[in-house]
């Protein structure tokens, strides 16, 4: 099926513009509805995202697909948390853990800073749970370990992190890549300086194995801060030319906090 960034925009304005009426609307399935809706929300063009999501709702083939749908409906028309608490419980209860889940976990973001966050996250990863949903899973462990460290609970937090990097598959480079490097970050917070570069090491191995700058970064990045608090200035240059290094190498552009990190410690050398 194709994508926005398979056509180009003069292409993909010319295609929703045969739907833009309404009338041809009506022979399309939900799969094409909610991918033209995709498009049409990346284009900007609102109303018509509403008319195609109202018909995926509509033309769903069973109450689950019927219930996603109305979920994503219901995000775009920007109901208050009350209607989708209502969806979510409806959902539970007529045994659809999966979406019950992901709406309690869209509650969670929609109130976080609030003690009901926590509530409605761990809703979401309990039927999870119930529901052995390894990918929902482990985005429940992130979006607890980022609540966790907003109260201030650092071990919570780094506990949530530690079961999200448990349960990622082997396979799933990028996304044990950004797990390790959290989770480094989190023992470097409590003080736990070798767990955090031991992460961090293998956070960097799997981002030269995948070619992932933003890996790189953010694992060199977090070697230079440990080179420094354990006041070793050279290992701190080492990891910030070498990240240096890997975009030029690339021919992307050096960030420049980069540069100015770079600047200072030959600065003060």
């Amino acid at each position: 099926m194709l994508t926005l960034a398979e056509i180009n925009q003069a292409q993909a304005e010319e295609l929703l513009d045969l739907f833009a009426d309404g009338k041809l609307i009506e022979s399309v399935n939900t799969s094409l509805a909610l991918h033209l809706a995709e498009i049409s929300r990346d284009l900007g063009r609102d109303a018509l995202v509403g008319r195609l999501l109202d018909h995926a709702v509509k033309v769903a083939a069973d109450p689950e697909d019927q219930g996603w749908c109305q979920f994503e409906l219901m995000k775009h028309q920007g109901v208050d948390k009350d209607q989708f608490i209502g969806l979510a419980v409806a959902s539970e209860k007529e045994g659809m853990p999966g979406l019950a889940a992901g709406i309690f976990h869209h509650v969670s973001l929609l109130t976080l800073g609030s003690e009901e966050a926590g509530l409605f996250a761990n809703r979401s990863m309990r039927l999870r749970e119930e529901a052995e949903d390894t990918e929902g899973m482990i985005y429940g462990h992130a979006l607890l370990a980022h609540i966790a460290k907003t109260e201030g609970d650092f071990e919570k937090s780094q506990l949530h992190l530690q079961k999200r990097l448990d349960i990622i598959p082997e396979t799933e480079k990028f996304e044990l890549m950004e797990a390790m490097a959290d989770l480094a970050h989190s023992y470097s917070s409590l003080g736990e300086l070798e767990q955090a570069q031991a992460l961090l090491i293998d956070s960097l191995k799997i981002a030269v194995e995948i070619d992932e700058l933003s890996g790189i970064l953010v694992a060199r990045w977090g070697l230079a801060d440990l080179a420094e608090i354990s006041d070793q200035p050279d290992e701190a240059m080492v990891q910030l030319s070498d990240i240096m290094t890997a975009f030029m190498e690339a021919g992307a552009v050096v960030p420049e906090p980069v540069r100015e990190r770079i600047s200072k410690l030959t600065s003060q050398q």
